[in-house]
């Protein structure tokens, strides 16, 4: 029996594509093991919680939601002027808030691009609402008197222009 002989490079050209192959079989099995697409695993692969760190105010209700994120895992989140406080911990590209007072938890996935965070609720495994925030340096939050005065303004300015 004949002996071969393979040169250096296509011995290199076997060795990568045998890692090259080995690494996809091994996505796929996570991908089905995790029921998720390689698309989410690739992004909850690259997922920071440092990018979570910081201010974020609603960009749908600037003024009656926010959420500030600490580097220590633990969270205020502010409904108006209304604080609640509690621990967050991240698991790829999604968040749990917890509150310690009740241990009533909150999934969302999370996103963060340039200076924007979205957050989707997850419910029952199931992507819900997905809201964005955007990251400031400054809270800007309003009082209920507020909100309730920009609403009036809003509904006469409305009424005035018809």
């Amino acid at each position: 029996m004949a002996k071969v002989k393979l040169s250096k490079a296509k011995t290199a050209i076997i060795i990568i594509a045998a890692i090259v192959f080995a690494l996809l079989v091994a996505g796929g099995i996570y991908c089905v093991a995790t029921d998720q697409s390689p698309a989410t695993a690739i992004e909850a692969a690259t997922a920071h919680q440092d990018k979570l760190v910081g201010k974020w105010q609603s960009q749908k209700s600037p003024g009656l939601s926010a959420y500030v994120f600490y580097d220590d895992g633990t969270y205020d989140s502010y409904l108006s002027t209304v604080n609640f406080s509690g621990e967050y911990t991240v698991k790829g590209n999604k968040i749990t808030l917890t509150n310690p007072n009740t241990n009533a938890q909150v999934v969302y996935k999370y996103k963060v691009k340039g200076k924007v965070l979205k957050l989707t609720l997850m419910e029952d495994d199931k992507e819900a609402e997905t809201n964005a925030y955007d990251s400031v340096d400054e809270l800007q939050m309003k009082t209920l008197a507020d909100l309730i005065g920009d609403s009036i303004k809003d509904n006469n300015t409305t009424t005035q222009e018809q």
